[in-house]
C-alpha cells in the first residue's frame, strides 16, 4: 500500500479514500451469498391468515369475558391497582372491557399461521400497573348491537401480528378486530339497570312506587268501606297486606323490565294471600299459627280471590269518584244568627226605616231692611250701629216644595212671615274736653213668602237595595196588613216640625236662616204580622240555600288538595241574586223588608261558609303538621299519590329478537317471596344468617286511641286536648256493651272490660245529663213553659233512648234536638213558625253544650274500654273456633262478637261544631325497605354452534376477583352489590258521614314489621 503524505497538515485527501474504497469492494464482492428473502405472497398470505384466527380467538374471549362479568358484575371499584383503573361512572363496562382484554390476549396466544417458512402470531401487551389496566381498558370497545340490541359487539384496538423467519422478524402489522357476538350480557346489564331504577323511582314515574300505590288504593279503599258498612275488619291496612301489596309490585315492576316475573316469587305470592286471607277473617289477629288451625278447620281456600277486596264484593267509590257536598247545617247556624225574634225586627226596622229631613224656601214679598238714621246734627261722628230683628208668621200661603235630587215629598207647608227691622245708629259729638253721645232710630219691616218640605228617601242602613216603593206612602197594598210607610209623613211632621215649635215657629226660622235641616231617621209602624210573614219566607229560603251542593272529588277532599266550602261560597254567589230575588220596583215596604231579610241571610251563610274554608285550611294545615311530625310525609306526597294510583305503568316488554332467535330470559329471586318473617341460611342458602328480606311501617294518622284527632285538627290542642267528644265515647261504650253482652266466661279480662265499662258508663251519662240541662233551658226560654213542664218536655223527648250509650250517639247526630222540639210543639201548641224556630234553637244549644267539658268524658277512661274491648273480643272469637265445628268455625271466622265497632277517623265537619260532618277521612303512610339476597336474571342466546347457551346476570353481595397479571391469583376486582330498595307513599280514604267513620281499630297507630328499619339484617 502507498502512503500518501499531505505535505500541508499530514491529511489524506478525501478523493484519495474514496478510490481506495471502491477498490476494496470489488475485492469482497465474489466472496457474499445472502439468504434467499421470502416472496410479499407467501408474508402477507401468513398475516391473512393470522388475522383470520383473530376472530376466533376475539369471539371466545368476548364470549367469555360476557358471560363472566354478568356472573359477577362489579358495580363498585375495588381500591386495588385494577380496581383503581375503573371509572366509577360506568365500572361494570369498563371491567367488561378489562375482562374482554385479559381473555382476547389470553386467547391470542393460541393464534398461529405458517406459509413457505414464515410463521405470524398474534399479541397483546401484558398489563402490570393501573396505567396498564387503563390503556387496556381505553382499547377495548364495547357496545350493544344486533337486532333489539340483544348481541355484543366488540373492538380491541391495537393487536399486533408479527411475522417471522426462525427468530427473525420480518414485519409487523397492528389491527383492531372488530366482532359481534350473540351474548346479552349488555342486555341483561341495562334491564337489570332499569330494573334497579324503577324500584328507586320517585312515584312520579314508572317503577315500584307507583304499582305498589296503585295496589294498594284499591285495598285499602275495599276494606275501609266494607269496615265503614259494618264488616267486621279491625285492620283496614295492616303491614300484612302491605307484604302482599309490594310483592306483587316488585312482580309487576319483573314483568315490565324483563318481559316475565320469576315464576316460584308468582306462587309464592298466591300462596301469601291465601294465608293473608285467614288472618283477616281471625279479626285481624296475628296469630299465624291460629291462623294455620283455622285454615283446615274451616277448608277455606282464597287462592283464587282477590286479597285487595277482602271477601267483599259489593261496589264502593273510588278516589276519583265525585262526592256532594252541601251547605246543609251552615243554613241552620246563619238562621239561627239572622231570624232570632230580635235579630228579625232590626232587619224589618230597617227596611220601614225613611230618612227625613226639612228643606225651606224663603223669597222676598215686600219691604225691606231700613236705612241708617240721620245723625242728630252736624258735628256728630258715628261710633257704632246695630240692627235687630223680629220674625212673626202673619198669615198662611201656598207652598212651593223645594225637593232635592234623590228625595220625594212627604208635606209641605208655606207662611208670610213679616221680618221688622230695627237699626239703631250711636253718635258721639266733641266740644272741647266734652264727649256727647246719642242714638238715632230707624224701622221697616220686610214680608217674605216661607215653604217648607219634608222630604224622605228610603236610603239607610236597610240591606235591601235602594229603590222606589210603589205602594210606599198607601195605606194598603201591602201583603200584610198594615199602612207600608203611610205614617212616615205625620211621624215626621211630629220629630221634625211639632218638636220644633209648630209651623209657625219652623217658618220663622226658616225665614231668619236659623232652620235646622239635618236628616234624622223616621221607622213606621210595622203590622203585627210582618215578622211571621218574613220568618216564613226566610224559613223556605233556607231550604233552599241547604240544598245547594257542590260536586268533589273523593281523594281531593281527603288530601285537602280541594276546599268543599270554598266551592259552596262561589256554588252561593252564582246563585245570590236569584235567591235574593229584588225586584226593580217593590210593591211594599214590606217586601222591601223580605229582600234585606234574605240579604242578611245570605250575608250570614256566606260568612260561615268563608269561616269553614279558611278553617279547612287551617286543618289542612294540621294534618300536615301531624303526617309530618308522625311519618315524615306531607299532604303534597299524599296528593302525588293519589295522583300516581292510576299512572299508566309499562307493560310487559315483549321478548326481543337477537340474531339467534327469541331472546328470552327468566328470573331467579332469592328468597322467591320477600317476607316480614326473619329467614335462614338453613332453608335459604343465598341468605348471609339470618336477615329480614322486607320491613315496613305503616302509620294510620287517625286512629284509636283518639286524642281526639277531630278537635285536634279543627281547633288545635286547647284545654280539653284530653277529652273526646261525647259521639266517640258512646261509640266505644256501645261496643264495650255489646261485647260483654256476648261473652259469658268470667275470666280476668271480662272483669276488666267490665270495670272500664262502667266507668265510661257514668261519664257518659253524665254528659247526657249535661247537654239534657241545656235543652231544658232552651225549651223553658222559647215555649215559656215553666221548669217542672220544660223538664217533662225533655224527658218525653230522650225517653226512647234509655241506655247511656244510645242517649250519647241520638244527642250527639241531632235526632234528640229533633224529637224534644216535637214533644214541646205538641204539649205547647206552638205554631207552625215556632215549631220550626225552636227545633232549629234546640239544635243550636246541643251544637254549643257538645263543646263544653261537661259533655266530653276524658280520653283515658274511653281508651282503657276500647282496649279492653279489643281484648275481651279477641280471646272469646279464639275460644269460639277452639272448639266449634268446621262449619261453625268459618261461620265464626267471618264475625266478630258485637256488631258495633269502635269509631275511628277525622270526621271532616262543615263547621267546627261536634254534630254533624259530610264525610270521614283518614290517612295511611306506607314505608317498605327490602332486599334480595340474590336476584338472577337468565337469558338464552344459543346459535346452531351453540344450542342451548345462556347468559345470567347475578346481582348480590359477592367480590368479583379476576387475574389481571397472570400470576395464577385472583386480584380483587371490586365488588357486586344486592339489589335493595326503600319506597314510601300514602293512601287516603273519604266515607259517609257515620259515628264508626274509617280506620284501624287496634289501637296501634304505627305497625312496624320485625326488623324495620334495616331490611336484609
Amino acid at each position: 500500500m502507498v502512503a500518501v503524505r499531505d505535505d500541508t497538515r499530514g491529511r489524506v485527501p478525501f478523493a484519495l479514500l474514496g478510490v481506495l474504497l471502491l477498490v476494496s469492494s470489488l475485492t469482497l464482492a465474489p466472496t457474499l451469498t445472502p439468504d434467499p428473502v421470502p416472496s410479499d405472497t407467501a408474508v402477507e398470505r401468513t398475516l391473512d391468515r393470522a388475522s383470520a384466527g383473530t376472530q376466533t380467538a376475539m369471539r371466545d374471549g368476548v364470549a367469555t369475558a360476557g358471560r363472566r362479568a354478568a356472573a359477577s358484575p362489579v358495580l363498585e371499584p375495588a381500591d386495588t391497582p385494577a380496581g383503581r383503573a375503573l371509572n366509577d361512572s360506568q365500572p361494570f363496562r369498563d371491567a367488561l372491557r378489562l375482562r374482554v382484554y385479559l381473555r382476547v390476549r389470553d386467547h391470542l396466544r393460541r393464534v398461529e399461521a405458517r406459509s413457505e417458512g414464515v410463521e405470524a402470531t398474534a399479541s397483546l401487551p401484558a398489563i402490570e400497573t393501573t396505567e396498564g389496566y387503563r390503556n387496556a381498558i381505553d382499547r377495548v370497545t364495547v357496545e350493544r348491537a344486533g337486532e333489539n340490541g340483544t348481541a355484543l359487539r366488540a373492538t380491541v384496538e391495537n393487536v399486533t401480528l408479527t411475522a417471522r423467519r426462525g427468530d427473525r422478524v420480518l414485519t409487523r402489522r397492528d389491527i383492531s378486530p372488530t366482532v359481534t357476538v350473540a351474548t346479552p350480557v349488555l342486555l341483561l346489564h341495562d334491564q337489570m339497570a332499569t330494573y334497579e331504577t324503577r324500584l328507586h323511582a320517585p312515584i312520579e314515574q314508572p317503577g315500584l312506587s307507583q304499582r305498589l300505590t296503585a295496589r294498594l288504593y284499591p285495598m285499602v279503599w275495599a276494606r275501609g268501606y266494607a269496615q265503614f258498612g259494618g264488616v267486621p275488619i279491625e285492620n283496614v291496612l295492616a303491614n300484612r297486606h302491605v307484604s302482599l301489596a309490594a310483592n306483587g309490585a316488585l312482580l309487576g315492576v319483573q314483568r315490565s323490565t324483563f318481559g316475565r316475573s320469576d315464576p316460584n316469587g308468582r306462587q309464592a305470592l298466591t300462596e301469601a294471600t291465601a294465608m293473608t286471607g285467614v288472618e283477616d277473617l281471625v279479626t285481624g289477629s296475628n296469630d299465624t299459627a291460629f291462623a294455620s288451625e283455622l285454615l283446615g278447620r274451616a277448608s277455606y281456600r282464597p287462592v283464587g280471590e282477590d286479597i285487595s277486596t277482602g271477601g267483599v264484593a259489593d261496589e264502593y267509590p273510588r278516589a276519583n269518584e265525585t262526592m256532594r257536598v252541601g251547605v246543609n247545617e251552615t243554613a241552620d247556624a246563619a238562621f239561627r244568627t239572622v231570624a232570632a225574634p230580635n235579630a228579625l225586627d232590626e232587619t224589618t226596622a230597617d227596611a220601614y226605616t225613611v230618612e227625613v229631613r226639612l228643606v225651606a224656601d224663603s223669597r222676598h214679598v215686600s219691604g225691606g231692611r231700613p236705612d241708617r238714621p240721620d245723625p242728630p246734627g252736624e258735628n256728630w261722628t258715628l261710633v257704632a250701629e246695630e240692627t235687630s230683628e223680629t220674625t212673626r208668621a202673619i198669615d198662611e200661603a201656598e207652598a212651593t216644595p223645594g225637593v232635592p235630587d234623590g228625595w220625594h215629598e212627604l208635606r209641605s207647608f208655606g207662611r208670610i212671615v213679616a221680618v221688622e227691622y230695627t237699626r239703631v245708629a250711636v253718635w258721639e259729638s266733641v266740644d272741647g274736653n266734652e264727649s256727647r253721645r246719642r242714638q238715632t232710630i230707624a224701622s221697616r219691616t220686610e214680608r217674605r213668602r216661607v215653604s217648607v218640605t219634608i222630604v224622605g228617601r228610603h236610603e239607610g242602613e236597610s240591606a235591601a237595595p235602594d229603590r222606589p216603593i210603589t205602594t210606599a206612602h198607601d195605606s194598603d197594598g201591602s201583603p200584610v196588613d198594615g199602612p207600608n210607610l203611610a205614617d212616615v209623613a205625620g211621624r215626621a211632621e211630629r220629630g221634625l216640625v211639632d218638636r220644633a215649635g209648630g209651623r209657625d215657629a219652623v217658618t220663622e226660622r226658616a225665614a231668619d236662616g236659623r232652620l235646622r235641616t239635618r236628616v234624622v231617621p223616621v221607622t213606621a209602624e210595622r203590622p203585627a204580622e210582618l215578622r211571621a210573614w218574613v220568618y216564613r219566607d226566610l224559613r223556605r229560603l233556607r231550604e233552599r240555600v241547604r240544598a245547594i251542593n257542590a260536586s268533589v272529588e273523593r281523594g281531593a277532599v281527603g288530601t285537602f288538595e280541594t276546599n268543599p266550602a270554598r266551592r259552596l261560597q262561589r256554588r252561593l254567589a252564582e246563585r245570590r241574586a236569584a235567591l235574593v230575588d229584588a225586584p226593580a220596583t217593590y210593591d211594599s215596604a214590606a217586601q222591601k223588608a223580605r229582600v234585606a231579610a234574605r240579604i242578611a241571610y245570605l250575608d250570614a251563610v256566606e260568612e260561615r261558609l268563608a269561616a269553614r274554608a279558611n278553617g279547612r285550611a287551617t286543618a289542612g294545615s294540621r294534618v300536615e303538621s301531624q303526617l309530618q311530625e308522625r311519618t315524615g310525609g306531607s299532604l303534597r306526597d299524599l296528593r302525588r299519590s293519589l295522583t300516581a294510583r292510576e299512572t299508566q305503568v309499562p307493560r310487559a316488554r315483549p321478548v326481543p329478537t337477537g340474531p339467534a332467535g327469541p331472546v328470552r330470559t327468566r328470573v331467579d329471586a332469592r328468597p322467591q317471596y320477600l317476607t316480614l318473617a326473619s329467614l335462614d341460611e338453613s332453608r335459604h342458602p343465598a341468605v348471609d344468617g339470618s336477615e329480614h328480606p322486607l320491613v315496613a311501617r305503616n302509620v294510620n294518622v287517625f286512629t284509636v286511641p283518639y286524642g281526639d284527632a277531630a278537635d285536634a285538627v279543627t281547633t288545635g290542642a286547647t284545654a280539653s286536648a284530653d277529652r273526646t267528644r261525647l259521639s266517640t265515647a258512646a261509640t266505644a261504650l256501645a261496643a264495650a256493651n255489646a261485647t260483654a253482652a256476648n261473652v259469658t266466661t268470667e275470666a280476668a279480662e271480662n272483669e276488666s272490660l267490665n270495670e272500664h265499662r262502667a266507668s265510661l258508663n257514668d261519664r257518659v251519662r253524665d254528659a247526657n245529663d249535661g247537654v239534657a240541662a241545656e235543652l231544658r233551658a232552651t225549651v223553658r226560654e222559647e215555649t215559656g213553659a215553666d221548669a217542672r213542664t220544660s223538664r217533662r218536655i225533655v224527658t218525653a223527648g230522650l225517653h226512647r233512648w234509655n241506655s247511656a250509650h244510645a242517649r250519647g250517639l241520638a244527642l250527639a247526630d241531632g235526632r234528640a234536638a229533633k224529637r224534644v222540639a216535637a214533644v214541646a210543639a205538641e204539649r205547647r201548641d206552638l205554631s207552625a213558625v215556632e215549631r220550626d224556630w225552636l227545633r232549629v234553637r234546640l239544635s243550636g244549644t246541643v251544637n254549643d253544650a257538645l263543646k263544653r267539658p261537661i259533655a266530653r268524658p276524658r280520653e283515658p277512661v274511653v281508651n282503657r274500654t276500647a282496649a279492653a274491648t279489643r281484648t275481651v273480643a279477641r280471646e272469646a272469637l279464639h275460644a269460639a273456633v277452639a272448639n266449634a265445628t268446621e262449619h261453625r268455625a268459618k261461620q265464626l271466622a267471618k264475625k266478630r262478637f258485637g256488631r258495633r265497632v269502635l269509631p275511628a277517623g277525622l270526621p271532616i265537619a262543615p263547621w267546627l261544631g261536634p254534630v254533624s260532618w259530610y264525610a270521614t277521612t283518614n290517612l295511611w303512610w306506607v314505608t317498605v325497605e327490602g332486599e334480595y339476597a340474590r336476584f338472577a336474571v337468565t337469558a338464552n342466546h344459543g346459535t346452531p354452534t351453540t344450542p342451548g347457551a345462556t347468559t345470567t346476570y347475578v346481582r348480590d353481595d359477592a367480590t368479583a376477583r379476576l387475574d389481571v397479571d397472570d400470576d395464577g391469583e385472583d386480584e380483587v376486582l371490586g365488588h357486586n352489590e344486592r339489589l335493595r330498595f326503600r319506597v314510601e307513599t300514602g293512601v287516603v280514604v273519604v266515607v259517609g258521614p257515620k259515628p264508626r267513620g274509617v280506620g284501624d281499630r287496634d289501637g296501634q297507630t304505627v305497625e312496624t314489621s320485625a326488623g324495620w328499619p334495616n331490611a336484609g339484617k
